[in-house]
């Protein structure tokens, strides 16, 4: 990635952060074809836990765990991309981030799908703040190349 100029790299970050984007929208699309009637909030219907308590407290517990995993494993790329001075990192780093940011997402999907849990957006508005707070800088593509310039 290193003889691409930045502003070639910074493009293809971006793009590749758009799809990952795109993907979070595309779940609700999906629930809301096959499962239309969890768009609905009915709270006489079902409680807020849902009829298993103890899969939605362990969903939580699993997508908070991914989300900040999320960032704690991007900032470490962020950081070796600058002391190596490989740019290639930072689009690893932007991937793996988005990736686990993505995870909260599909747990969301299975609440939906499985248990037809109806605050499943919940989990997916957290995934799609997870790809949205990993927006490329174009700061780190110069940090990690400004020595090969």
């Amino acid at each position: 990635m290193a003889e691409k100029p930045v502003t070639v790299q910074y493009q293809t970050l971006v793009v590749i952060w758009l799809a990952l984007l795109a993907s979070q929208v595309m779940f609700l699309v999906v629930i809301y074809f096959v499962k239309p009637e969890l768009f609905t909030i009915d709270l006489s219907r079902r409680p807020p836990l849902g009829e298993q308590p103890l899969v939605t407290l362990a969903f939580i517990a699993s997508a908070i765990v991914f989300f900040v995993l999320s960032f704690v494993l991007a900032r470490q790329h962020m950081r070796r991309a600058v002391e190596d001075q490989d740019a290639g990192c930072i689009q690893t780093g932007l991937v793996l981030g988005c990736a686990l940011s993505e995870v909260p997402s599909l747990l969301g999907v299975m609440l939906a799908f499985v248990w037809e849990y109806q605050f499943f957006f919940a989990w997916i508005i957290l995934g799609a703040l997870g790809v949205l707070f990993h927006f490329p800088r174009k700061s780190s593509l110069d940090a990690a190349t400004y020595q090969l310039r």
